[in-house]
């Protein structure tokens, strides 16, 4: 009895086994048949940057299969808002859907032949964009989804759908700032924040690189009205550290940053507070963090740009920013060199682009205006991503 049970046991292993095989083998066999876009590798989460400038572009895109076609296969590349609006929700991103007379697609079509592993190509071609879609501020982007067309070998759902975002190219006037230029704005009202975003783009002639060297070289700062505490402060060097280095102050503590930075260089900066965390992106990627005691920070309806002490640098600036609450990485990095004026949260929006005079405007509507002492030195059609 206790033999035929053994007996009965290993069967039915033996049995399971050969079934798990089997179905392995049949799950095997439908993955090795199917098709994805080739430059997903299969992520279903995939976007791919699109530079637009003065030019136009063209951007091929084609069909993979996992193994070789047994016979010829058809495919169609269809533009879906649906995959669009799950990217956004998936990576917290607001693109906005490329207008249809922005871009052209050479065929619709991608067929693998017999024997092929890769499919003709489907050619997107994006025309320049006209000032309107330049100085909205908002980001576009197309999503394409792949379908079968005659049905011989599905789709993966994981390779999909594919998002190439545009990135546009962005030239602008640019003021130079220095002590004798330092701008004064004045704010709508006074603030109470216990989270917050400064964002800018700077270029700088002159750093330090001796510890204490060229110290306390302010960018933007922020401080408390009478009889409250409050400050937020940024600036390259301090006394106990190089000149070259970023430094930002705020609820009596001070981060530095990792990064030594060069002269005659554009880098995007954002200093980011979480009330208890505060962070310094470079280029939108994380520099450097700490903890905060989370107090409230009260600022005034004064803000500066620029002292007229210890500041012996000409700095080109534009995109500053001031937002009431803590950003993200991901929109940090999406909103680098240009920005929708009416996004949630921000509170000033100075682009600094006028191209002459001493006063510069905000973009947000909310009235927050600049004014420089002496009217600045003004450079014209500058590619602030710096390439």
């Amino acid at each position: 009895m206790k033999k035929y049970s053994i007996t009965k046991k290993m069967a039915a292993m033996v049995f399971a086994a050969l079934a798990l095989t089997a179905c392995n083998n049949a799950e095997y066999s439908v993955l090795t048949n199917q098709a994805f876009w080739d430059d997903t590798k299969t992520n279903g989460n995939t976007s791919i940057r699109l530079t637009v400038g003065e030019d136009v572009v063209e951007q091929p895109i084609i069909v993979r299969l996992s193994s070789p076609a047994q016979q010829t296969s058809t495919f169609e590349a269809v533009v879906d808002e649906a995959a669009l609006a799950e990217y956004n929700q998936r990576n917290s991103t607001k693109y906005v859907a490329l207008p249809s007379s922005l871009y052209e697609l050479s065929n619709t079509e991608a067929t693998v032949e017999a024997g092929e592993i890769t499919s003709t190509p489907v050619k997107i071609t994006v025309k320049t964009f006209p000032d309107s879609i330049k100085e909205s501020g908002k980001k576009y982007a197309l999503a394409l989804k792949l379908k079968s067309k005659n049905g011989v070998n599905e789709v993966l759902e994981s390779g999909s759908k594919i998002l190439f975002v545009m990135a546009q190219v962005v030239r602008q006037d640019v003021p130079v700032i220095n002590y004798a230029s330092r701008i004064t704005f004045n704010m709508r009202k006074e603030y109470a924040l216990t989270s917050w975003t400064v964002e800018m783009n700077v270029n700088i002639d002159q750093l330090g690189t001796e510890i204490g060297e060229l110290n306390n070289q302010m960018l933007f700062g922020g401080w408390a009205p009478s009889g409250k505490e409050g400050e937020i402060y940024t600036r390259f060097g301090d006394a106990a550290i190089e000149g070259n280095r970023l430094q930002i102050k705020t609820q009596g503590s001070q981060l530095n940053s990792k990064q030594l930075f060069k002269t005659n260089t554009w880098y995007h900066l954002a200093f980011v507070c979480e009330g208890t965390k505060l962070s310094i992106y470079v280029n939108g990627k994380l520099d450097s963090s700490m903890d905060l005691p989370g107090k409230v920070v009260n600022l005034s309806n004064i803000m500066r740009f620029a002292s007229a002490t210890h500041f012996v640098s000409n700095v080109k600036v534009s995109e500053l920013r001031l937002w009431t609450k803590a950003r993200t990485q991901n929109e940090i990095i999406n909103d680098m060199y240009e920005c929708d004026p009416s996004s949630d949260g921000l509170e000033a929006y100075w682009k600094m682009n006028e191209g002459s005079g001493d006063t510069f405007k905000d973009a947000t509507g909310h009235g927050n205006e600049g004014k420089a002492t002496t009217v600045p030195t003004w450079i014209h059609n500058v590619r602030i991503d710096g390439k």
